[in-house]
């Protein structure tokens, strides 16, 4: 079984851009393809509100939610390449039903691809206007929590109930 796309975006977040907990709370009761239509909708207008707020919060959770979601449909299609014609067919077809519950799953990564994902979003965070030191942090975590699930055991989550909630508090909270 792979990783949930979900589960690394909410352990990054929860570490690296905590104030964005709450994006991922919200969308909670949406399947992986609705949130993956949420995060990663075109057209979503980068212009300030236009009366006078003119600072515009380069938010993070898209662009890890993007870089993993495609990550994991590139594994989805070329599995289906590798199988029979109906199976393609079916295998490709997952993230355009409505409803689709499948959850995205990234698959085991090697130590190289771990790298080429950090490369990816400090690329995209970059893109998205996050700031050099954040857009940084965002890419190490990425990295970490996919490196951590690479480890004999599977990581620290393995077993955790992937319900797109972050177990454990918020950064600020004990600490």
């Amino acid at each position: 079984m792979g990783l949930a796309v979900r589960q690394v975006v909410c352990d990054v977040v929860g570490e690296a851009a905590s104030e964005e907990l709450p994006l991922m709370e919200g969308m909670r009761d949406l399947d992986d393809a609705g949130v993956d239509r949420a995060l990663t909708r075109r057209g979503r207008s980068r212009e300030p509100l236009g009366f006078g707020l003119e600072v515009v919060v380069a938010l993070v959770t898209p662009v890890i939610w993007a870089v993993l979601a495609e990550l994991a449909k590139q594994t989805l299609s070329t599995v289906a390449e590798g199988a029979a014609p109906r199976v393609r067919s079916r295998v490709r077809g997952l993230f355009r039903r409505s409803g689709d519950t499948t959850p995205l799953e990234l698959p085991p990564l090697s130590q190289e691809q771990i790298v080429q994902v950090r490369e990816a979003v400090l690329e995209r965070c970059t893109a998205a206007g996050v700031e050099g030191a954040r857009a940084l942090a965002v890419a190490d975590g990425v990295a970490a929590r996919l490196a951590l699930d690479a480890l004999p055991g599977g990581g620290p989550r393995q077993d955790a109930e992937a319900d797109g909630a972050p177990d454990h508090p918020q950064r600020g909270q004990g600490e």
